[in-house]
């Protein structure tokens, strides 16, 4: 197979100060092509560098070639013919990726107009129902936005996108990472298949190593702006860079010790929850069930995890227990019903989450001490807000300079790290980890669940861990609930994940990569 991407001695520095160094590799003509590294390794840095999106006044040197189908892309004229057109780019998050105003025929049509500018109205109807269908999408989906359809649909219909010009490389900057494992390996699947069908080479990157194992026939490592390894897959065996060893070594975490107790913090009878699918004006409104006669206990120093594929009612069974939607059933916390409490809003110290996406969900106009001591303002007063705020960023390992930043200088863990800091300050019993560590590399993620698996000990916290990563729940939870369309249909301890006897439950252990 002859080259359709070669990278020569390409080094780059920005005025900040990040560097790529030395980078050399090539792609082949239909070749999965893998990169791996933690968060700021590069990787997106170097993705941006073969797309030419960086701009020119944030360049302070940039040296060697980038050789795509026999042009050098860094003195090209031709971008705006290559990008998003032979070079097409599936990014990490597709709700942020594709407008919210706009219908998805609006956005496949606009791709394929920009590079096809004198195409028939009716080639292009026709191009998008077969781009749909390659995907696995059918002729409805057209005419929907993107908040009508679920992570994985809308994943598809980037890649339909990104295929709609017949593009020769597809870069995958983590095409994943948000979904379930079932989707994953969907997503995956037809990503390779396409590439199979089309002869397309990917560029797949991602912090996932068993996801390059899997599907990559050669990879590169990163870190620091720099390929520390470089070969076949088989170098994921025998990794010769301690760098690599030590992520490899990061996809292990040991809990030595459970500290669940006999006594109950939390329980749940019969808590349902439903949302109106169709309303009607003379008749009565339609209603569909997405939490259906949820009965469970949590006990004091228990983690419990709650898995299950998207849309399986994990997150809407978070917000039930903070009473951000409306229940029917019975929640008690320590003894006491969430009917009889009025005050709610006082109460909710006692019960904190933390999210999945730190960036999101905190204020990007805050100061990282204002978003740390704004529960301590409504809960307690009269504290000292300074001293807590140091108090607990150290606890999680950071520093005092961290509360003069705004969290868009954070890093993803730090940022993480933050949101558990904003958790904590308000000493909870329970702690509802939603899909805490989906969005981070796995070192990142180590480091965070070896955090909490600290902090539990220390403040005697009970966790309900929502995740999709069996992986996860099998190293720190005591016990575990499968949920799938809103019901309970198996618990247990671990083992249930380790020889599982219900059908989904071994579905989902099968899914994972």
């Amino acid at each position: 197979m002859d080259n359709i991407l070669e990278i020569k001695d390409f080094n780059f520095t920005l005025f900040n100060g990040f560097k790529l160094q030395e980078i050399n590799f090539n792609l082949k003509h239909g070749e999965i092509f893998g990169i791996i590294g933690e968060s700021g390794s590069g990787k997106t840095l170097l993705l941006q560098n073969i797309l030419q999106l960086i701009n020119k006044d944030c360049i302070k040197d940039i040296s060697g070639s980038i050789i795509f189908d026999g042009n050098n892309l860094l003195d090209s004229k031709e971008l705006e013919k290559i990008r998003g057109n032979l070079i097409s780019y599936i990014p990490q998050e597709p709700l942020v990726a594709l407008n919210p105003l706009h219908t998805i025929k609006k956005q496949i049509f606009e791709i394929i107009k920009i590079h096809n500018p004198k195409i028939y109205s009716k080639t292009l109807q026709e191009r998008s129902l077969e781009l749909l269908e390659l995907v696995g999408l059918d002729s409805s989906f057209l005419d929907r936005y993107p908040h009508e359809l679920s992570g994985g649909q809308r994943q598809r219909v980037l890649i339909a996108i990104a295929i709609a010009n017949k593009p020769k490389i597809i870069i995958a900057d983590e095409p994943t990472t948000a979904l379930d494992a079932s989707l994953q390996v969907q997503i995956l699947d037809l990503l390779i298949k396409l590439s199979m069908k089309f002869n397309i080479a990917i560029i797949l990157v991602t912090h996932n190593i068993k996801i390059v194992s899997k599907y990559a026939q050669n990879l590169i490592v990163f870190k620091d702006g720099k390929i520390v390894e470089k070969g076949d897959k088989s170098i994921l065996v025998s990794p010769k860079s301690l760098y690599l060893q030590n992520l490899i070594s990061s996809l292990k975490i040991n809990r030595l010790k459970s500290y669940i107790q006999d006594e109950k913090i939390l329980e749940a009878e019969n808590l349902s929850t439903k949302y109106i699918a169709k309303k009607r004006i003379l008749r009565k409104n339609i209603y569909k069930d997405i939490l259906l006669n949820i009965n469970f206990t949590l006990n004091k120093g228990e983690i419990l995890g709650i898995v299950g594929e998207s849309g399986s009612g994990k997150s809407t069974f978070c917000l039930s227990l903070i009473k951000l939607i409306d229940f029917s059933g019975d929640i008690i916390f320590d003894g006491v019903n969430y009917k009889d409490i009025r005050d709610f809003r006082k109460f909710r110290k006692n019960i904190q989450v933390i999210f999945q996406d730190p960036y999101s969900s905190l204020n990007p106009r805050h100061k990282i001490i204002d978003i740390i001591t704004e529960g301590l303002k409504i809960h307690y007063p009269k504290i000292d807000f300074l001293k807590q705020a140091r108090e607990f960023l150290e606890l999680v390992g950071l520093d005092s300079s961290f509360l003069d930043r705004y969290p868009h200088e954070l890093s993803g863990g730090q940022r993480q790290r933050v949101a558990i800091a904003r958790a904590l300050i308000l000493k909870p019993k329970i702690l509802i980890l939603d899909e805490p560590t989906s969005a981070l590399d796995k070192v990142t993620q180590k480091q965070i669940l070896e955090l909490l698996l600290s902090l539990q000990q220390r403040f005697s916290l009970s966790y309900i861990f929502i995740t999709h990563d069996l992986d996860i729940v099998r190293c720190i939870c005591d016990n575990v609930i499968v949920l799938r369309d809103g019901q309970i249909i198996n618990r247990g301890d671990i083992c249930i994940l380790n020889n599982p006897k219900n059908p989904y439950t071994k579905s989902l252990v099968e899914s994972m990569l």
